[in-house]
């Protein structure tokens, strides 16, 4: 079930969308963008194998929000500010590569930031029909076989996954460092 919160005095919708065909990107975009539905909602749509759990989604769209309101941003655009936050890297090119999506993804992580509660869960609902995907919010849980693509993606090694070993499970100590990692983000700006 999508989690709605407020952030900084902005509504923000976070879901998860499974069984998504997402053909070329640029002309989803651009598809999406000119949906009545998503007009006065900033909205970023990411490879949901890369995404280490809500909490990762919130701490990009704090760092976004952050970033833009201390003049730090490397994009104009929220949407992209959320990329790049949730990358942890400050070029828009790579942080496409690391977490934008490709025509073969299938999972997708849907972030909503808006002033306003109204119209988000009709933007979710906009967004899963144009992916003819399900809302499905187990797809940004981290299990084994993505905690090994989140540390490939993220650049973990294995000896700051041994120290934090006492978190718990592997696939727990790779959620907590891609999290603390993008939360960390911020401060190199």
């Amino acid at each position: 079930m999508a989690l709605l919160l407020e952030l900084l005095g902005r509504k923000v919708l976070l879901a998860g969308l499974k069984g998504v065909r997402v053909g070329e990107p640029a002309s989803l975009f651009k598809a999406l963008a000119g949906r009545e539905e998503l007009k006065g909602v900033v909205f970023q749509l990411l490879d949901a194998r890369r995404v280490a759990g809500r909490e990762h989604l919130i701490v990009s769209v704090l760092n976004a929000m952050r970033a833009m309101e201390m003049g730090l941003n490397v994009s104009n655009d929220l949407g992209i500010e959320i990329l790049t936050s949730a990358s942890g890297q400050r070029q828009i090119s790579r942080a496409i590569e690391l977490l934008g999506l490709k025509p073969d993804t299938v999972e997708v992580a849907v972030v909503f930031v808006s002033d306003r509660e109204e119209g988000l869960y009709e933007a979710l609902r906009a967004v899963a029909s144009a992916l003819g995907g399900e809302e499905d919010d187990s797809v940004l849980e981290v299990e084994d076989g993505k905690a090994e693509e989140l540390i490939r993606a993220f650049g973990l090694g294995e000896a700051e996954i041994r120290a934090c070993s006492r978190l718990g499970p592997r696939a727990e100590v790779v959620k907590a460092l891609v999290v603390e990692k993008v939360a960390l983000f911020m401060a190199y700006r």
